[in-house]
């Protein structure tokens, strides 16, 4: 529900029209613009409850990934002990086969029983969602005519995946089969998220472009297929004790042979036997590999990278003209209802902040802060903002921002030592950073201690009692500067920054981790020894702790940290597509690869005792996808599938985790990755700029004795994109007003003093 109580009984202009541009506004910066919203406040509090809904959704799949994981598997047995645990080697056995061949993940299993029990409360609350959004969609959008603001047709998409789960469910509880159909209806909520859906559309677009490309690529491996059959189908010699023609003796092997070697690195072992017996076919092979592996295969990936790139582009652009058109509505919409022209007082702001807040989609923004923003922006202090620096706080609002003090309670509560002329000259120390420039001298002679505590394990040394002790009075060196800097800075000012986190944990862990090795060392013999190597490992952590203070270093940690912010949508698609096919072959192969199998007898799977890949529970099988994606095409999986499986034509599971998992949605993800990096590489050189509204409203609060600190909230680089469109309108703005705001300057994604692991 919202955050403060309704106000249906205000159905008066004013609070009708500051609701609307509330969530006109909201919408705007969520990329959900509808273009025009109900007036009446019953809608607005049913789409807090959409909102809130839409949240305990997102949680709901989480839990759904993690009941997938940790649930029975439907080939073991899940006809006693059906709300009783077991061990999974007890509960997952073959008749004749010994429990050692049955290789599993060793993640518990959740009772049969309980896992339906959470399955169907999962179902309701995601089936809740879904019915408030088409509640809100039918009572109020429809009737607008405004058909997108929930789509009915993924609405009802929705709720028959629930229905099929809650069947699957009951059927399963009733029958109990070695088969169920949970992993479309879970695949299929998974696809309900926006960003799955907005890169599905992406991507569907852009097929058409790929599969002309893709046909021609496979026509030719068809055509040089059909050259190589007919060349080695009757060749009789052995190379190596292999038939010359092995891969070769039909056309359907030939096809998949040619295959493999068109789209894999495997093409050495495909030809090797042909090559070796008749020479003169590296010709024919050099053709083939020139053709396929380096003009038509790069030629098809280019070809789906452009197409998305320059649609990914588009949509962009478009979006952000929508956020930028949804501020300017809202604006309008705020001056229509209040009545005070092409201004705003700060108490229609103050009330809109509020109202603002009111949603679960955003954060909370205090009264005393919008006082303190509005009063940033309004320059000339006549209490009025203009649709200008409307533009200039809604820039603000999309920052995650919060205040602390500054000073230790030492300043209060231990006056005599603040004063202190010693103390003076050490708070100097610390506020121009001269006092970490000392600890990194001490953390180099800390790192030397490192390597040579490294060399004497290496070669099985006794250190010598100096450097045990050494140890110790290190790790306590740590936690005095943790202590001296907690005397300089208030606990929530220090812990605002992220390096100082860093600081704080790994100091913690530093000083255990030398206590445990001294209690060791005394321990003569006592189990805590094994776990001597584990402690040792923590060493590195000084390591880190030095690199941190590198500027290239902090530059990659940073660039690290926006790439997986901005990647998170692609990557979310690509884990729904794992998700799907790792769920559909633990329900096809679960217990059918294992060591004495005498069906994979000769196969190169048991050659290389590939047996731990399986597909005996989520676990197993989810490494088996994760190399077949990292790997591109593995034949060897295919292969034992088609000999181990009673099902006909399962193998093909595997063409199609290569053509749609790794040729599309995985070179997606590389091309994106490859294409941010380069993005954000490019700012490493360049002076980090500050929004200027944030810079004012930062001096505000410094008035106050309040520090301010701030983060961009989601995608740096959807943001900049968003705020590039907000200071284009910005101007054409002023020019057309006639008067400029001084809100020039670019944006940081965070704030100056996190950017710079100061306090």
């Amino acid at each position: 529900m919202s955050k403060t109580a309704p106000l249906l009984d205000r159905q008066d202009k004013r609070t009708v029209g500051i609701a609307k541009a509330a969530w006109q506004l909201e919408d705007a910066l969520n990329d959900h613009l509808a273009s025009d919203y109900p007036s009446d406040l019953a809608a607005r509090e049913l789409h807090f409850e959409a909102a809130q809904a839409n949240n305990e959704f997102v949680k709901a799949l989480w839990f759904m990934v993690l009941l997938s994981t940790l649930e029975t598997p439907t080939w073991c047995n899940n006809q006693s002990n059906f709300f009783s645990y077991m061990e999974p080697d007890k509960r997952c056995t073959i008749a004749g086969v010994s429990q050692d061949e049955i290789l599993l993940s060793n993640l518990p299993y959740i009772p049969p029983g309980w896992a339906i029990l959470m399955e169907l409360c999962l179902v309701f609350v995601i089936a809740r969602k879904l019915l408030i959004e088409r509640k809100l969609q039918i009572q109020y959008f429809e009737r607008m005519a405004i058909h997108n603001y929930y789509t009915l047709s993924v609405n009802q998409f929705g709720l028959a995946m629930c229905l099929l789960e809650v069947a699957d469910c009951l059927f399963f509880a009733v029958f109990r089969p070695s088969f169920r159909l949970c992993f479309l209806s879970r695949t299929g909520f998974l696809c309900l998220l926006p960003a799955v859906r907005r890169l599905a559309r992406c991507i569907s677009a852009v097929l058409g472009e790929f599969l002309s490309i893709a046909a021609f690529y496979l026509g030719t491996i068809v055509f040089f297929a059909w050259i190589a059959v007919v060349m080695f189908d009757d060749m009789e010699g052995l190379v190596n004790g292999e038939p010359v023609n092995k891969g070769f003796e039909s056309f359907r092997t030939t096809l998949n042979t040619m295959f493999v070697a068109g789209s894999t690195d495997e093409f050495v072992d495909c030809f090797l036997r042909t090559y070796t017996a008749h020479r003169s076919t590296g010709i024919l092979w050099l053709v083939f590999l020139v053709i396929v592996q380096v003009l038509l295969l790069n030629l098809v990936l280019d070809t789906l990278v452009a197409a998305y790139t320059a649609y990914a582009e588009e949509a962009e652009e478009q979006d952000s003209k929508e956020a930028v058109e949804g501020i300017k509505e809202a604006f309008r919409t705020i001056s229509e209802a209040t009545g005070e022209g092409d201004e705003m007082s700060r108490q229609v702001f103050v009330e809109f902040t509020k109202e603002f807040s009111r949603s679960p989609n955003v954060r909370t923004i205090p009264e005393h802060n919008a006082e303190i923003v509005f009063k940033a922006v309004d320059k000339d202090g006549s209490g009025m903002i203009d649709e200008v620096e409307f533009f200039s706080i809604c820039g603000v609002i999309q920052y995650d921002f919060w205040t602390t003090p500054e000073d230790s309670p030492v300043k209060q509560h231990v006056s005599v030592l603040w004063n202190n002329k010693h103390f003076q000259r050490f708070r100097e120390l610390v506020h121009q950073g001269h006092f970490d420039t000392i600890m990194n001298s001490v953390l180099m002679v800390n790192l030397v201690l490192v390597v040579g505590e490294s060399v004497y394990d290496l070669n099985d040394w006794p250190e010598t009692p100096m450097m045990e002790n050494l140890e110790l009075t290190f790790s306590l060196i740590y936690v005095m500067e943790v202590g001296l800097k907690l005397c300089v800075y208030h606990w929530s000012f220090y812990w605002s920054s992220r390096s100082n986190q860093f600081d704080f944990l790994t100091t913690w862990m530093l000083l255990i981790s030398s206590i445990l090795e001294e209690m060791a060392a005394s321990a003569s013999g006592a189990n805590i020894k094994r776990y001597m190597n584990i402690l040792r490992l923590l060493r590195l952590l000084r390591v880190l702790k030095q690199l941190k203070g590198l500027k290239k270093v902090q530059l990659m940690v940073e660039t690290i940290c926006n790439l997986v912010s901005a990647s998170k949508a692609i990557m979310t698609l690509l884990g729904v597509v794992t998700f799907f096919f790792t769920g559909l072959s633990v329900q096809l192969w679960g217990g059918i690869m294992y060591s004495s199998n005498p069906k994979l007898e000769e196969s190169e799977y048991k050659e290389k005792g590939l047996f731990v890949l399986n597909f005996n529970d989520f676990g197993t099988a989810f490494g088996v996808w994760v190399v077949s994606l990292l790997c591109e095409y593995v034949p060897v999986f295919p292969d034992a599938i088609a000999k181990a499986s009673t099902i006909p034509g399962s193998w093909l599971i595997f063409l199609f985790f290569y053509i749609g998992g790794v040729s599309i949605v995985f070179e997606l993800v590389k091309a994106f990755t490859i294409e941010a990096f380069l993005e954000l590489h490019k700012k490493w050189e360049s002076e980090e700029e500050e929004f200027e509204t944030l810079k004012e409203i930062e001096n505000e609060f410094k008035m106050d004795g309040l520090h301010l600190h701030y983060r961009v909230v989601g995608d740096t680089q959807v943001h900049e994109k968003i705020m590039k469109a907000v200071e284009k309108e910005q101007k054409e703005l002023e020019e057309k007003h006639g008067h400029s705001h001084g809100h020039e300057g670019h944006h940081g994604h965070e704030g100056h003093h996190e950017c710079h692991g100061e306090a």
